[in-house]
């Protein structure tokens, strides 16, 4: 084998090792999401604030929330929280909206928007 054969596989395992350190955590990130979603404690949140990160995924912003969340039992607690944003309801989601929520029940400063389940409050309401 000659020394540019090995210079190519050098240069492809390396690429291939970039894309993993890379992509690795934004799957993690997905599949922790989706377990949330599917486990989660049932919850509603007011949206007290939220700002644009510059970043987009899927062609979806990645937003930064702060949330009044209120728990099933009453408890209200507030969590800063980043996640994208579908482009459907982002002209009605704004500060003071209340959306559905899933909280990790062993660490309540976990929570996922559940944009399947949000429903716009009706006009004038």
């Amino acid at each position: 084998m000659g020394t540019g054969l090995w210079m190519s596989v050098a240069i492809t395992g390396a690429t291939m090792l970039i894309l993993a350190c890379v992509g690795l955590p934004f799957l993690i990130a997905a599949r922790n999401g989706r377990q949330l979603l599917a486990t989660g404690i049932a919850a509603q949140a007011v949206i007290e604030s939220m700002a644009d990160t510059g970043v987009t995924i899927n062609g979806q912003p990645l937003v930064s929330f702060v949330l009044g969340v209120r728990l099933p039992g009453g408890q209200v607690h507030r969590v800063t929280h980043r996640q994208s944003l579908p482009r459907l309801p982002m002209g009605m989601v704004v500060p003071g909206a209340v959306v559905p929520v899933k909280v990790d029940p062993q660490r309540r400063d976990r929570v996922r928007i559940d944009w399947t389940s949000w429903r716009p409050a009706p006009y004038g309401a």
